[in-house]
């Protein structure tokens, strides 16, 4: 497929996907809309959990990056997810702020209440068009999926909120549905029909050609197009550029491509391509760039999960030239610019940006602790904990000395967790160095983690364990029946 091509293409569907009704000038670039679902799919990965003060901390962080709307959860899926969604929703201005909702009234009802206080809301009903889905989950009729939906999307628009539409696995349903869907969204309100590449096994061409599909479908409708790319095949980033190439206006995105999986598109690499090609392309964005650097930071810490040192972008050496090299050279000043540290807010040789402790809370405080180690007999931990007033003491032994510490934690709280990440990280170089050390734990089905600094890695672990027992505690599960918490969007009536 020739550039030219693509060009002329672009400027034809410009005009379907923003609801403009004359040409755009080309000096006039248009506005590509940064979709963050870092809060909601990025937390997704399997060894990791960002609790529901955490994801406050990362929303601001979001707001500072500049996104246009920002996906703070899926408020069917628990009470406290709602309670998540509602809080970020009342302390967020500026972006809009998206909860997600499975094409059911009851969910509608649900995220249409957690969005209540929002300054700027937005609706996210998601949809699989797969026939196989529809077949045998859903196990309706594609025409009874349409009123279901058309319905829902009213119900939204009702509410006076901004709704957007996605076609799950959108790649899987036949050309004449896909068009009745995209369609019927449109001519419902929607302000965005999203096309979600589900399963991440889409090329460039395939995307771009899917959106064209889709604008032509919308016809007259004022809305936008947009897409969702994971990266399966590793190429997220490039099937979004080539929707937005092709005429999208909203693409979705996560802080560093972190999701299920193998991940989304990385927010920070279609920043930089925007960056570096826009110009080229007529395209654009209110991403801040110096504020990437920083929002990764925040992100590994939280998590407790670090990028790959070659990640693009915000990988430890991906933009540092190595000594004596001689790659960069050929560059012309603006790209050279682009690719250098300081740009995403990084100074050469600076430590990562770290989280400031939350302070210790919970019914247990930590009195002592103590851990002998040695080459010829087995670990051994003593903790002294209070609870409810009374000092509890306890040893065990371990496979190590932090192993020791966590397992006498354990007979001293009477309950014990599975140990699902342990990740250490250095904030700083030298004797005075401070390990923060990230603990996810699960129990019963739900998943807690938490966090600590200290020169000392023993310590640090312990504390950090015990944080995340803490929320255990706090969390109100271990006081008779509880439920049991399953990804939400997995389960359809």
């Amino acid at each position: 497929m020739g550039v030219g091509r693509v060009f002329r293409r672009r400027s034809r569907l410009s005009r379907h996907c923003a609801g403009i009704e004359e040409p755009l000038s080309w000096a006039m670039p248009r506005r590509i809309e940064i979709f963050d679902t870092t809060l909601r799919d990025g937390n997704k990965l399997p060894f990791a959990v960002l609790s529901s003060a955490d994801r406050q901390v990362l929303a601001a962080q979001l707001v500072r990056l500049g996104v246009d709307v920002m996906e703070a959860g899926f408020p069917s899926e628990s009470r406290e997810e709602a309670a998540c969604v509602s809080r970020i929703g009342e302390e967020t201005r500026g972006p809009f702020v998206a909860a997600l909702a499975r094409a059911l009234a009851s969910d509608v009802d649900i995220a249409l209440e957690s969005l209540k206080s929002a300054q700027k809301p937005c609706i996210h009903i998601f949809m699989s068009v797969a026939p196989l889905f529809l077949r045998q989950v859903l196990k309706i009729r594609e025409e009874q999926a349409l009123k279901n939906l058309s319905a829902c999307i009213e119900t939204a628009k009702s509410a006076r909120v901004r709704v957007q539409f996605s076609l799950s696995e959108a790649p899987h349903a036949s050309r004449a549905y896909f068009a009745e869907v995209c369609s019927a969204a449109a001519e419902s309100g929607a302000e965005v029909i999203n096309l979600a590449d589900t399963n991440g096994i889409m090329v460039p061409d395939e995307v771009a050609a899917l959106v064209e599909d889709a604008a032509r479908a919308i016809g007259s409708h004022k809305a936008i197009v947009g897409v969702h790319c994971h990266d399966d095949l590793g190429l997220a980033t490039a099937n979004s550029l080539a929707a937005l190439r092709a005429g999208a206006g909203h693409v979705e995105v996560t802080v560093g491509g972190f999701g299920e999986r193998a991940g989304n598109a990385a927010l920070e690499e279609i920043a930089f391509l925007l960056s570096a090609y826009g110009d080229r392309f007529g395209l654009s964005h209110g991403i801040h760039l110096e504020e990437i650097g920083p929002t990764a930071r925040i992100f590994e810490s939280l998590t407790g999960v670090h990028a790959h040192p070659n990640k693009p972008i915000i990988g430890q050496s991906a933009l540092v030239a190595a000594p004596g090299g001689f790659a960069g050279a050929s560059l012309d000043p603006a790209m050279k610019k682009l690719l250098d540290e300081r740009t995403i807010g990084s100074a050469p040789g600076e430590p990562p940006a770290a989280v400031p402790a939350e302070p210790e809370q919970g019914p247990y405080a930590l009195e002592a602790y103590n851990v002998l180690s040695s080459s010829h007999s087995p670990p051994v931990g003593l903790v002294v904990i209070q609870r409810d007033g009374r000092s509890l003491t306890q040893t065990s032994h371990g496979n190590g000395p932090i192993d020791a510490l966590f397992s006498a934690v354990d007979k001293a709280l009477g309950f014990s967790t599975r140990m699902v990440l342990y990740s250490v990280s250095t904030l700083a170089a030298g004797a005075e160095a401070l390990a923060e050390v990230t603990v996810t734990v699960e129990l019963r089905g739900r998943r807690f983690h938490g966090r600590h600094r200290s020169t000392d890695v023993i310590e640090a672990s312990l504390r950090a364990y015990l944080r995340a027992c803490n929320a255990i505690g706090e969390s109100g599960i271990l006081e008779g029946p509880s439920e049991f918490h399953v990804t939400g969007e997995y389960l359809w009536e």
